[in-house]
């Protein structure tokens, strides 16, 4: 559940990198170990556990631009019969600016440590040339340590 998270939340930081108005993008997240944070017992095992996760990123636009960039990313898990299994946000940091993440995620397949996670969000650049911009994410976070996705910058007009 832990790798679920935060890979969610990494994606999410991965795809608001460069942003372009009105521009698509693909990105991709090499994530490092999480760290799990706090959780309580219920009557159904486990609850509101989360985790940290920092990772790198590389965001590719339609128009061939690419980015680096580095992520950092808080997400927990949320209470049974909810919309989302898991909430995460990030704060994503590139030569272009800095990005705010919200992502909801579910499992794909058995929930566990190990099952892939599909998830959307938003995002919205905090400074740079886009501050204020927002748009919408996909991530598909499928291993341990890595994630890739989509993106698109809505104009603001």
């Amino acid at each position: 559940m832990r790798n679920l998270i935060f890979a969610a939340t990494g994606s999410l930081a991965v795809a608001l990198a460069g942003p372009a108005m009105a521009q698509s993008f693909t990105y991709d997240v090499t994530w490092e170990p999480v760290e799990s944070v706090g959780g309580l017992t219920g009557r159904d095992g486990p609850q509101y556990s989360g985790g940290s996760v920092k990772g790198t990123y590389v965001t590719t636009f339609d128009d061939g631009n690419v980015v680096n960039g580095k992520t950092s990313c808080v997400g927990m898990d949320q209470p049974d019969g909810g919309v989302f299994a898991i909430h995460l946000t990030c704060t994503a940091t590139d030569t272009q600016g800095t990005y705010s993440l919200a992502y909801g995620c579910n499992y794909l397949g058995e929930p566990g440590p190990d099952t892939a996670l599909g998830c959307i969000g938003a995002m919205e650049a905090r400074d740079g040339d886009a501050k204020g911009q927002r748009g919408g994410l996909t991530m598909h976070w499928y291993s341990n340590e890595k994630s890739t996705g989509t993106g698109q910058w809505y104009t603001s007009e």
